[in-house]
């Protein structure tokens, strides 16, 4: 058997390599995590050639065993807050494991991962234990984060915890797409709030938000087809933005939100703002998009505060997953010693 590793363009990659990939990836799913939906051909597809913004420019490259893809590898550069770390996934068939496939793709991605000069290399997050766990765990990788990953299925329709009061002194506000420029310097402050999520030993940090990086930001995700849904908890004494809860739903996986934030204030905390914000965008999403199934979020294991909201709205919690880095010059070196 032949093993070739080549670059892979998602844009002009032949039907039939798609098709492959997809096959792969549903085999990946099943293996992995089980728990999950099935993938979808347009929503596998359409992640590669339309990442997330935060996850900046995508390269990927392709292994393919007597012409048949059977493992990839996408190595992610990402601007803003993150310009020293890569992130890198590998996928391999799940039959065809433990035969140095995942080895070899992560050696083609070196050379990109060098020239770009960033020290870090961020992992794809692991589920305690797995294959996937031990192999990063044997090239150097250290796990820096432990994160929980929750899913909210809304063919519940759980009116009676999600239709909750606002907390005095306070009001919500709602939008799509755009961010309002009269509520935008303030929601930038509550945005920041963000940063002070707890994220263990990761290298990786939030979006670090301006008025520019919003727009911006709001710009690309319009461009990308992606539904940005924002509710905001705005103080009644000062008119001010106290905190943030954002969902995304892309364009290629429409039954699907994504928690991308939920923040508040320090000085705002405790009122009960965080569930009222996100029992109000559940019910304005049933309002207006029935079709959706689901929503997913996830948060630092030590985070206990936010998960006990997710909870208390109808979220369970579907696995822990473990975020992994180790510095480039370390993966390369070791690398090289395995090939």
């Amino acid at each position: 058997m032949t093993l070739d590793i080549k670059p892979l363009d998602p844009h002009s990659a032949p039907e039939q390599h798609l098709a492959d990939y997809f096959a792969m990836l549903t085999a990946v799913v099943a293996a992995d995590t089980p728990e999950d939906q099935p993938p979808t051909f347009e929503g596998s597809i359409g992640r590669m050639r339309t990442p997330p913004i935060e996850h900046g420019p995508c390269r990927f490259w392709a292994a393919h065993l007597d012409g048949r893809l059977v493992g990839t590898a996408r190595l992610a550069l990402p601007d803003d807050t993150n310009t020293d770390i890569i992130h890198i996934e590998v996928y391999v068939h799940p039959d065809l494991r433990r035969q140095g496939i995942g080895t070899r793709l992560l050696s083609a991605a070196m050379p990109t991962a060098l020239k770009s000069e960033r020290s870090t290399v961020f992992g794809l997050p692991m589920k305690p234990g797995s294959a996937g766990a031990h192999w990063v765990d044997r090239l150097g990788f250290e796990i820096t984060l432990s994160k929980v990953i929750q899913a909210l299925p809304t063919t519940a329709r759980l009116t009676h915890q999600w239709d909750l009061p606002v907390p005095a002194g306070y009001r919500l506000a709602q939008w799509t797409g755009a961010t309002p420029e009269a509520l935008i310097d303030s929601y930038v402050v509550a945005r920041q709030a963000i940063q002070e999520a707890p994220v263990g030993r990761a290298t990786y940090r939030d979006t670090d938000w301006t008025a520019d990086r919003v727009r911006e930001a709001d710009r690309l995700l319009s461009n990308d087809g992606v539904e940005q849904r924002v509710v905001v908890a705005i103080d009644d004494n000062t008119d001010e933005v106290a905190g943030v809860h954002v969902i995304h739903i892309n364009a290629y996986r429409r039954e699907f939100g994504y928690v991308h934030d939920t923040c508040v204030l320090a000085v705002h905390r405790g009122h009960g703002l965080g569930l009222a914000m996100k029992g109000a965008m559940m019910c304005w999403l049933m309002d207006e998009r029935p079709d959706l199934e689901r929503i997913h979020t996830s948060t630092a294991t030590e985070n206990t505060q936010m998960i006990r909201i997710n909870h208390a709205l109808g979220y369970h919690t579907a696995r822990t997953l473990n975020w992994v880095e180790t510095p480039v010059t370390r993966l390369a070196e070791n690398l090289a010693a395995r090939i």
